[in-house]
């Protein structure tokens, strides 16, 4: 869920549209608005509307705000459960509507990864190094999580994500170290501009590797079904 903030009516038939602040799981989008008004609350002047208190506050500040209810690293089955339903969430046809596609979780966490990537590199740009590095090593977290479900291996802590991964996967990907050691790299460097790009650049490639894996995986899947 896009968590949108900071639009609307200024008076006089002018208006401004939202900052795209930040992206949430679609269940924990309760808690993301929980938390923007408890902030709110305790926060803004007296009599101070919403939109004074947002542009007092900075799109940054909101973000750091809700930066936690992003990670995905912590995904249960039951986030991808909908509201009131008890099978996984389905895309369906619908009148006026695309045809969808249902999205299984390893395809989801997938798609996550490539947008912390993105995230990564835009933030890059920005010389947001920290958080350039931050969205780098969730996508290498989100992208061994995944795969590790290709294996029914599920595990809710990222160390036990890498380590199992490193147990399961050393063979079918290889790496210039071992993935313990390629994302452990945060631990051992400032975050400066050169070490940001050396690890989106390694996220990117560990990124390919597992999604090329991904794709021989389905195909070997299909094979075996159709024989």
């Amino acid at each position: 869920m896009q968590v949108l903030l900071g639009g609307g009516v200024l008076g006089n038939g002018a208006g401004r549209i939202a900052d795209k602040v930040i992206k949430v799981p679609s269940k924990r989008g309760p808690e993301a608005l929980r938390t923007i008004l408890i902030d709110v609350e305790l926060n803004r002047a007296p009599a101070e509307s919403f939109l004074d208190y947002y542009d007092r506050q900075g799109e940054i500040y909101f973000y750091n705000l809700l930066k936690p209810l992003a990670d995905s690293t912590n995904l249960q089955e039951s986030d991808f459960t909908d509201w009131g339903g008890e099978a996984p969430f389905e895309m369906a046809v619908g009148v006026g509507e695309c045809a969808g596609v249902v999205i299984d979780l390893v395809a989801t966490l997938l798609l996550d990864s490539e947008e912390k990537i993105e995230n990564a590199a835009e933030a890059l740009k920005l010389d947001q190094f920290a958080d350039s590095i931050y969205y780098s090593y969730t996508s290498l977290v989100n992208t061994a999580k995944a795969l590790l479900l290709t294996k029914d291996k599920t595990t809710n802590t990222q160390a036990g994500i890498i380590s199992e991964f490193e147990a399961l996967f050393a063979e079918d990907i290889v790496l210039e170290s071992s993935f313990s050691d390629l994302v452990y790299q945060i631990q051992n460097n400032e975050p400066t501009k050169e070490f940001a790009q050396k690890y989106l650049k390694d996220a990117q490639l560990f990124f390919e590797k597992s999604t090329e894996l991904r794709t021989k995986i389905l195909n070997d899947e299909t094979s075996i079904t159709n024989l």
